[in-house]
This record gives structure tokens, C-alpha cells and sequence, in this order.
């Protein structure tokens, strides 16, 4: 009850600080406005909608492991590769993190899993396994240059090919209670922190086709 309670403060908070700040989206700030670039934009739970939409799929699953929380999800059973697999036709699991591989290998006893580098090259592996949906959870922010991924899929599979890509959100609530206390929440081991525009620019439409934009939340199943 008392969380319930402090959600709805919270939401009021923000409503107020929300028309407080209307002036700020007015006048001289228009033209620097970017609006969502699909409709029906929804907020679901992360996990639901990534299991939902990989369903009856062939399915890639980029940084599969985890790292470095490989056995502490294997054990508590959240890790979302294992729950992929119950629902997906197939899942290919790949990481760059040799160790969470042999650590996955030795806990699971599954070996269905490669070593890639996603801004390198595919190896023949990868490409002849022909996935429907090529899975980013959580790994854009943590390359260095991340449009040498996104160009690597777009030269690297077929035209048709779905790509879901999951990123922490800049102007997630953490961010904004911490940058009104004078610090930031992001991370040690990102690069970057994403908008829905900026993470549209890694993706060009020349390139590639925006089907849907969502927002989710960081909770497990269910």
C-alpha cells in the first residue's frame, strides 16, 4: 500500500513539474523538438515483450550470457536466454566474453552458443543459422563506436530480417532524481545513454525499417 502511495506522489510531482516547465517547449525551443517517430507507442514490461515477439522465431540473441551475472541468473532461472528457449522455434546464443561462455557451457551442459565480436564480423556459423529476429538486449550502450554494429547487420543478413533492441533510457526516472542531486545514474561500463531519436540515428532509414518504439520496464516475467 505505502509503495502504491508513493507512486502516486510521484506522479503527481512530476505532473506539476511537468506544467511548471511548459514555457521551456515553447517559442525559440520548437524547432529543436523531436516527436516520436512511429505511433501507438506503448510501455510494457521488458522481459514479456522481448519473449512475446521472439515466440515460434529463429532467433539470435547478441551477449546471450549475461556477464557478469552469467551463474548468479542461471541459478535464480531468470536468465532471459533459458526463457527464450522455452518459446522460440531456435536461439543461437553469442557473446564476446569468452569466460561467460565456458562458465554458461559447463552450467547448462549446452554448447549451442559462439564467440563473436558483433563489430568485427559473423562468422559462417552465425550467418548459415538464418535468424528471423536478431535480439540487442542491452548491448549498444556498451560499445564503443555502436554504428559499426548496426552497419555489420545490415551488410551481414538478409533483407527482412526483424532486429529488437533494447537500451536504458536517458530520461529514465533514476536519471532525472539523480541529475537533480548533481550526480548521474549510468552504468561504469556504458558508453552511452540513449533518446528514442538518437538511437533512431544509429539505425538510418535508407538502411533499415522502423516498425515499433516502446518503452519497458527493468522487471522479470510476469
Amino acid at each position: 500500500m505505502q509503495s502504491k502511495i508513493k507512486w502516486v506522489l510521484t506522479g503527481a510531482l512530476l505532473e506539476g513539474l511537468k506544467r511548471s516547465l511548459k514555457k521551456r517547449v515553447e517559442g525559440d525551443a520548437v524547432p529543436f523538438l523531436q516527436y516520436p517517430p512511429v505511433k501507438n507507442t506503448s510501455i510494457f514490461n521488458r522481459i514479456d515483450f522481448i519473449i512475446a515477439a521472439c515466440a515460434g522465431k529463429k532467433v539470435l540473441h547478441a551477449g546471450f550470457t549475461d556477464y557478469p551475472f552469467t551463474r548468479e541468473r542461471i541459478t535464480d532461472k531468470t536468465l532471459l536466454h533459458l526463457q527464450l528457449k522455452k518459446n522460440a522455434l531456435a536461439v543461437l546464443g553469442i557473446d564476446n566474453d569468452e569466460a561467460s561462455i565456458a562458465e554458461y557451457r559447463l552450467l547448462t551442459g549446452e554448447e549451442n552458443c559462439v564467440k563473436v565480436d558483433i563489430t568485427a564480423a559473423y562468422p559462417q556459423t552465425v550467418l548459415e543459422f538464418k535468424p528471423e529476429i536478431i535480439l540487442l538486449g542491452e548491448i549498444l550502450e556498451h560499445l564503443p563506436n555502436p554504428y559499426q554494429a548496426t552497419e555489420l547487420l545490415h551488410t551481414s543478413f538478409a533483407a527482412g530480417t526483424k532486429i529488437l533492441v533494447t537500451v536504458p533510457n536517458y530520461q529514465a526516472l533514476d536519471n532525472i532524481s539523480a541529475a537533480l542531486h548533481r550526480t548521474e545514474s549510468i552504468h561504469p561500463h556504458h558508453y552511452w545513454h540513449f533518446s528514442p531519436y538518437t538511437l533512431q540515428r544509429l539505425f538510418p532509414s535508407e538502411k533499415f525499417t522502423l516498425e515499433q518504439l516502446h518503452f519497458g520496464m527493468y522487471y522479470q516475467q510476469g
